[in-house]
């Protein structure tokens, strides 16, 4: 029902509450009042005062709380889907190649969403095993062309990639890539670092796990044998 309705009803009820109020009223002042009149005139005020009450209270307010409410949320608002939210649910249940479908339709929509190629790498590794893998599919997305920011994510994506497979050389040169290319940025420093970390642990003979850019993924227990002597300098 709507609003203007209800303002309606309530418009009316008063009206008659009004009217049985004044004539009970004027009733109740005549020199010779019909008692049986006035009482039946004020039984009918309060009768028609609880109706406004009633009509009030469940039909007009809540349409007013609704329109206020919705002036500042409103809930019929559609929510936005994150597709990467349905990827994340497929991985939930156990189903990781499922998951890699979702992404690759999130890629075909939108080949720019470098967060899908990441996951896609990393169910790769951590669910199905398949490191190689996580590999090519980082190695094929670097052959585009990416602006500073998404080509050093991904790099640093697929230097943890040969990192987990015990390759630090490779590792390294991509950082050094990264370093050069980025020069004078922020990225170019973060190579940097990293790089002087891998030069660390072969020095000390550490495992990689360590050198995991944020550290989330599984630790390697495997160990690489130190660079051959005719290594590029480094930087």
């Amino acid at each position: 029902m709507g609003i203007s309705i209800r303002l309606l009803f309530l418009a009316a009820f008063s009206y008659v509450w009004i009217i049985l109020y004044t004539d009970a009223k004027a009733e109740a002042h005549k020199e010779n009042p019909d008692n049986s009149r006035v009482v039946l005139l004020f039984a009918g005020t309060i009768l028609d005062g609880l109706a406004v009450g009633l009509v009030l209270t469940l039909l007009v307010v809540p349409s007013i709380g609704d329109r206020v409410g919705g002036f500042f949320y409103n809930p019929g608002t559609e929510i936005e889907h994150d597709p990467h939210a349905d990827a994340i649910a497929r991985l939930a249940q156990g189903n990781p190649e499922g998951a890699i479908d979702v992404y690759e339709e999130i890629l075909n929509k939108d080949p720019s969403d470098t967060l899908a190629i990441s996951e896609i790498a990393r169910i790769c590794h951590r669910d199905l095993g398949d490191t190689p893998r996580a590999a090519t599919f980082l190695e094929r997305a670097l052959d585009q062309e990416w602006p500073h920011e998404q080509s050093s994510f991904l790099a640093n994506r697929l230097a943890d990639v040969y990192l987990l497979q015990g390759d630090r050389l490779r590792a390294r040169e991509l950082l050094v890539q990264i370093a050069t290319t980025l020069q004078g940025t922020k990225y170019a420093a973060n190579a940097l670092h990293r790089i002087h970390e891998i030069e660390r642990a072969i020095d000390v003979g550490a495992s990689a796990a360590g050198l995991m850019e944020g550290g989330e993924e599984a630790p390697i227990t495997a160990e690489v044998a130190p660079p051959p002597e005719d290594e590029a300098p480094s930087i």
